[in-house]
């Protein structure tokens, strides 16, 4: 089991801290209030494999929004997914198609 702050836990899923307690309310989260240095600090408590994978999260984008990638690469938490010749990042839940890559003429 492991114990994940708050505000780290909200972070890496992308959701406001207010999402997060809604959902520790709600019963969806599992979480524990400890006293750290006079200061109350709450922790999500989750088993390791809890967290969604980069990737899975990526697909569950994918299927929603209809596209059929051609290629799909991770990195630094972030999803790439080729298209054709356009790529779209994919960052926690929000989609942004990227400019394309222009190609340098040989005629110098």
């Amino acid at each position: 089991m492991r114990k994940i702050p708050l505000g780290q836990y909200a972070k890496k899923m992308r959701m406001s801290r207010a999402q997060v307690i809604k959902k520790i309310l709600s019963g969806e989260l599992r979480a524990e209030e400890v006293m750290e240095n006079g200061k109350k600090v709450r922790y999500i408590l989750m088993e390791s494999e809890e967290l969604p994978p980069v990737q899975s999260r990526c697909e569950e984008i994918l299927a929603k929004i209809g596209v059929e990638p051609d290629l799909i690469f991770e990195e630094d938490g972030e999803c790439f997914v080729l298209v054709g010749e356009r790529l779209l990042r994919i960052r926690g839940h929000q989609a942004k198609w990227l400019d394309p890559i222009k190609k340098e003429s040989d005629e110098h």
